[in-house]
């Protein structure tokens, strides 16, 4: 009975939790602003684009002053590396003169041998003193030569055993350098990681600078033709306009009218251009016909309009950034707040300010790097829209991308879509 009930209590907790993941809150967390607020905001944009440019400089300088380092090294091992050939030179030469003094002093002891042994002969015979003192002079000589060979034999191997332990001590040097030089090659790819790092960040605070500076432009317009102060907020000088609201939905329909959803909501990983690849998807990826008309998935807003960008690799080269042409529609469906965004577009039909339906073509499916030229392979291999869902209500109840991401769901807890692999020939059919 325990065990029926321990049983009772899990499928209990896993019907509440796979109840929040169905239907979450979906209430947004407003952040309110004023025209005042955005022109503080983007005066801080500013300068933290300005603190990233500086800091740009500072880290280049720094690979900068490394590569120099690497050099430097590299001609100092250079010069080493010369002194070891021109010691290793000396070393054979020495040791061809050593091989070259012993043939010497082999010759000579022969020398002495034959004169000891044919003048002991002839001694038997005859003794003259002449010839003796002649025979005693020559083993002398022969002697002497033998002694300073032996010396110059003696310093050579010392000279050697110098050269070897100078060339020991040359070659740590070399190993030191190479440590060195690869201590500094390790440093230079970590600051050109923070480089990478840093100009996308630059390009994120331009998006940044480039959105709040549209939303401004937008604001002032408003609070001009309202009478507004700038420090009033958004919402209470919005509330002033004649009409204010969206036109309101009951349902969220599939932006394309066949296709495939190729790619769901979450942690993923596949092979991408034949390298693994894994990220977290913050949407639903439907794949059909390039050209193919994407619809607003309800009634609602254009907003904001983000065109295909570059950002900038280590080496000063273009480098595409994900996504392509970007749409961000506000909706205002069952009395609640959401933003669409649509990632991968190819012609856009919409502008800013424009009120659309479910049924308005805001734009052409692309996704085809070959044909989208600002598409990269990394991105997007094939014709498709991304589609992501988001609560509340983009540059209006929160500003920025980052913020966008952090609202974004499952459209599945809110659109019907098929599994992924399986087809649909319309927008609108339950699955």
């Amino acid at each position: 009975m325990k065990f029926i009930k321990k049983i009772s209590y899990v499928l209990l907790i896993v019907i509440l939790l796979g109840a929040q993941v169905v239907i979450p809150d979906f209430i947004p967390e407003a952040e309110a602003k004023s025209l005042k607020n955005l022109k503080d905001e983007l005066a801080a944009l500013k300068k933290d684009y300005q603190e990233n440019q500086g800091k740009q400089q500072a880290t280049e300088a720094e690979i900068q002053a490394a590569n120099n380092q690497i050099k430097k090294l590299s001609e100092e091992k250079y010069s080493l590396e010369e002194e070891i050939d021109n010691l290793t030179a000396q070393i054979e030469q020495l040791n061809q003169d050593i091989e070259n003094k012993n043939e010497d002093i082999k010759e000579i002891l022969q020398y002495y041998q034959i004169m000891a042994t044919g003048q002991n002969a002839y001694l038997e015979y005859v003794f003259d003193s002449a010839d003796f003192t002649d025979f005693i002079y020559r083993m002398a000589i022969a002697e002497q030569l033998s002694d300073y060979n032996e010396e110059l034999i003696r310093e050579y191997e010392n000279l050697i055993i110098e050269s070897e332990k100078k060339k020991q001590e040359v070659s740590n040097k070399i190993v030191e350098l190479n440590k060195k030089s690869v201590e500094l090659e390790r440093k230079i790819v970590e600051l050109q990681n923070v480089l990478s790092e840093t100009m996308d960040g630059a390009i994120s605070i331009e998006e940044e600078i480039e959105s709040v500076e549209k939303i401004i432009k937008n604001y002032e317009k408003y609070y001009k033709e309202y009478k507004c102060e700038e420090t009033e907020e958004y919402s209470a000088c919005m509330a002033k306009a004649p009409s204010n609201q969206l036109p309101p939905g009951t349902a969220f329909y599939r932006p394309v009218v066949s296709g495939t959803v190729s790619s769901n909501f979450g942690p993923r990983s596949f092979m991408l251009n034949g390298q693994p690849y894994s990220d977290f998807h913050y949407g639903l990826d439907f794949a059909t016909g390039h050209g193919s008309k994407i619809y607003s998935v309800a009634n609602g807003k254009v907003v904001y309009i983000q065109n295909a960008k570059y950002t900038y690799d280590n080496d000063k080269n273009k480098k595409k950034i994900c996504g392509g042409n970007k749409i961000y529609i506000t909706h205002t469906v069952n009395g609640k707040n959401y933003t669409s965004a649509y990632f991968h577009v190819g012609d856009i039909n919409v502008k800013v300010g424009d009120v659309v339906t479910y049924d308005t073509v805001i734009a052409t499916v692309g996704g085809v790097p070959s044909i989208e030229y600002w598409e990269s392979p990394r991105c997007s291999t094939g014709a498709h829209v991304h589609l992501q869902l988001a609560t509340g209500h983009y540059l209006s109840d929160y500003m920025f991308y980052s913020n966008f991401t952090a609202k974004s769901f499952n459209p599945r807890n809110v659109l019907n879509a098929p599994a992924e692999g399986k087809r649909f020939t319309d927008r609108k059919t339950k699955y």
